[in-house]
């Protein structure tokens, strides 16, 4: 007897008619320029990224191959990423098929935690000034209360360095002071790229579950052309308000869920939801012009 035929796969569910391939290039090539010259800021040549690359190519092929009920054979993968079967095994057999989930910082668990209970929040639902050390309401009880392998102290000086907390000596008493503008870590950190790659990663899934046709998630913006610097500044100023009126809000109600649902099984789910505002010279613009670089092969 010969072998009973292979299932076929089924095709997706989704009814959603995907963007051609060029347009999808096209698309994803304007989003990476700026990703690009970061990059290239931080030392990270093209040999380099493409090296990364092949594994994220593989590792989102086997991600497409579960999502259809696939098989994620060698050859699948291979076929689907474009990788060579070769990349494709060694891959598998260096065990590089699961990357090692980077956790999030210390600095960023405690500022959050800070955020969202109440008991560390003045009644304008922001984190408030906290005795260094104490057995109630401290800035010592709030560290316990994420780690017990480090010492509060320890994370105190992380938050110093990093120009989120300041000390302040009241009636003979060290106090934490949070920084107004909540957690904004320096340029270069490791705590600002946790959140560049958090925030974007995010966003573009959302952005990416909308065009394979998935239930709609919110993605949207508002853009506007032909403003004056003095506007800019303005609408800049609105956009910070109005992003502090909806984190309060969103905080708020999400701090109120998790106590009531901390104790259910089904509560494995996680959220984020961000706000970002840019601005920069329309390309008809003479300052726009100016700015570039003159072409070394063309004439004067």
């Amino acid at each position: 007897m010969g072998r009973p035929p292979r299932q076929l796969p089924t095709p997706s569910q989704s009814s959603a008619t995907l963007p051609a391939a060029e347009d999808t290039l096209e698309a994803v090539t304007h989003i990476m320029a700026p990703m690009i010259r970061l990059l290239l800021s931080c030392g990270v040549d093209y040999v380099r990224f493409t090296a990364v690359l092949k594994q994220t190519f593989i590792e989102q092929a086997q991600s497409e191959l579960n999502e259809a009920h696939c098989k994620d054979t060698d050859s699948a993968l291979s076929l689907l990423s474009g990788v060579h079967r070769k990349d494709v095994r060694y891959w598998r057999e260096n065990g590089m098929g699961d990357r090692i989930a980077r956790k999030v910082s210390l600095s960023s668990q405690v500022f959050s935690h800070w955020i969202q209970n109440p008991l560390y929040r003045d009644r304008f639902k922001n984190p408030k000034s906290l005795l260094r050390i104490g057995d109630e309401v401290s800035f010592e009880t709030l560290v316990r209360q994420i780690t017990q392998d480090v010492h509060p102290y320890t994370v105190l000086s992380e938050l110093v360095r990093l120009g989120l907390v300041t000390i302040k000596k009241k009636q003979g008493q060290d106090w934490v002071i949070p920084s107004p503008r909540g957690f904004i870590p320096p340029a270069g950190s490791v705590e600002l790229m946790e959140l560049f790659s958090g925030n974007l990663g995010d966003h573009v899934s959302a952005a990416v579950s909308n065009i394979k046709g998935h239930e709609p998630r919110l993605e949207q913006s508002v853009f506007v052309s032909g403003l004056t610097p003095e506007s800019v500044a303005k609408l800049a100023q609105l956009s910070q308000k109005l992003w502090s009126q909806m984190r309060s809000e969103i905080i708020r109600e999400s701090s109120l869920l998790y106590e009531q649902e901390r104790n259910d099984p089904r509560a494995l789910h996680r959220i984020r939801f961000g706000s970002y505002f840019w601005d920069a010279l329309l390309p008809e613009s003479p300052s726009f012009q100016e700015d570039k670089v003159p072409d070394s092969n063309s004439s004067p």
